[in-house]
C-alpha cells in the first residue's frame, strides 16, 4: 500500500549515547524506509564512544541526516534538542539501540493521513539478543481504529494497544513541538505522552508491529533499584490525578495502572537501604487495592495482584517474581 501523495517532510529524532554496537542497525533501518521524504536528526548526547564518528559518517553519505553534538544531558535533554530543531510536518522518535521495519513511517503516515488524526500509534515487539522477530511486517494497515482522547487514555491505562513510550508514535507538529521532556528524570515519557494525547482532537491506532524494542541487560528496566526509579511512581501518580479530574469515568482504570506501576517498582527493591521508599509504595498499594479489585473491567493481572496483597507482602512478592516477564505485548 502506497497512498501518500502530498509527501510532507517527516522528522525522525534519534537520541544517541553509548550504543556504538547498535546505532548502525538503527540508522540503516531508518534509511531503508519505503517513505523517503525524511529529516533524520541524530542527537549525539556527548557519547564517550565512537557514536559521534559513526553518525557523521552516515551524514556524509545521506543529506537527509543531520547530526547534533551536545554535552551529555540525558535522554530527555537529547529529545528536547531534537524537538527544538526539527522541521517536519510530523515527527517520530526512535531510540538508538532499537530499530524499525521498512514500513514504520509509511504505515503511521497513511494512518494519520487517512483519518486526519493528530497522533498515530502502532504496535511493537520486544526483541532479545540473538532472537529473530516473530512476524514479518506488512504495509497494509491492520485493525485501524480512530478514537477520542478519552478512549485513548482508557487503552493506555489498561495497556491495550497504547503505551506511555515516546516511540512507536507519529505526532503532528503542533501537538508536540513546544513540549519538553523532564531533564534528569527517568520514565520521562509518561508526562509528555499524557500532554500530547490531551492536545489531540482524535487519535488513530493500528495493530501493525513496526517498532522493535531491543531488550538490553543493562537497560533501565533491568537495572537494580535506585532512588531515581521512584520517578515512575511520581509520574504515574500525576497521571492518575489528571485522569480523575479530566475523565472521572476512568478512575478505576487509572487506579489499576498506578497499582501495576507500584508493584513493578516495589519488587525491584532488594536492599534495606530503601526501606522508606518500600514502606511508601506499600502504603499506596493498601490505599487503592480495594478499588482495583472492584474494577471488573480492569486488567486481570492487576486484580489478582490486589487480591494477593491481602495475604501480605512476602506472598505477593513470591507470586510476582514467578509470573513477571517482559515479552511481546499484544494489543
Amino acid at each position: 500500500m502506497k497512498i501518500y501523495t502530498n509527501n510532507p517532510l517527516i522528522s525522525v529524532i534519534v537520541p544517541v549515547y553509548r550504543i556504538e554496537k547498535y546505532i548502525s542497525r538503527c540508522i540503516n533501518s531508518i534509511l531503508n524506509q519505503t517513505y523517503k521524504n525524511l529529516e533524520i536528526i541524530l542527537v549525539n548526547d556527548g557519547s564517550p564512544d565512537n557514536c559521534g564518528i559513526i553518525c557523521e559518517k552516515y551524514a556524509n553519505k545521506d543529506k537527509r541526516i543531520k547530526v547534533i553534538h551536545k554535552e551529555n544531558g540525558g535522554l530527555s535533554d537529547a529529545r528536547n534538542e531534537g524537538l527544538r530543531t526539527f522541521q517536519g510536518i510530523y515527527v517520530t522518535f526512535v531510540d538508538g539501540d532499537d530499530w524499525i521495519s521498512k514500513f514504520y513511517i509509511e504505515n503511521l503516515y497513511n494512518a494519520i493521513r487517512s483519518s486526519e488524526a493528530d497522533l498515530a500509534i502502532s504496535n511493537f515487539e520486544n526483541v532479545k539478543k540473538n532472537c529473530k522477530i516473530k512476524k514479518s511486517p506488512i504495509n497494509t494497515l491492520l485493525n485501524m481504529q480512530v478514537v477520542t482522547v478519552e478512549d485513548c487514555f482508557k487503552k493506555l491505562l489498561n495497556q491495550k494497544g497504547v503505551e506511555t513510550s515516546a516511540c512507536g508514535k507519529m505526532y503532528r507538529k503542533n501537538i508536540i513541538k513546544d513540549l519538553q521532556y523532564p531533564v534528569g528524570k527517568l520514565y520521562e515519557d509518561i508526562p509528555v505522552t499524557t500532554q500530547a494525547i490531551s492536545r489531540c482532537s482524535k487519535i488513530v491506532i493500528i495493530d501493525n508491529i513496526d517498532y522493535y524494542y531491543f531488550q538490553r541487560n543493562d537497560s533501565i528496566q533491568y537495572e537494580k533499584f535506585k532512588i531515581e526509579k521512584m520517578d515512575a511512581i511520581y509520574h504515574m501518580k500525576d497521571l492518575n490525578q489528571y485522569i480523575k479530574v479530566q475523565y472521572p469515568n476512568l478512575c478505576p482504570d487509572a487506579d489499576s495502572r498506578y497499582f501495576c506501576t507500584l508493584c513493578n517498582i516495589l519488587f525491584q527493591i532488594t536492599s534495606s537501604e530503601y526501606k522508606k521508599e518500600q514502606n511508601f509504595i506499600w502504603s499506596e498499594i493498601l490505599k487503592i487495592r480495594k478499588y482495583v479489585i472492584l474494577n471488573r473491567h480492569g486488567r486481570l493481572k492487576a486484580r489478582i495482584g490486589a487480591v494477593t496483597s491481602y495475604f501480605g507482602f512476602n506472598i505477593m512478592l513470591f507470586l510476582y517474581r514467578h509470573t513477571q516477564f517482559r515479552g511481546r505485548r499484544h494489543a
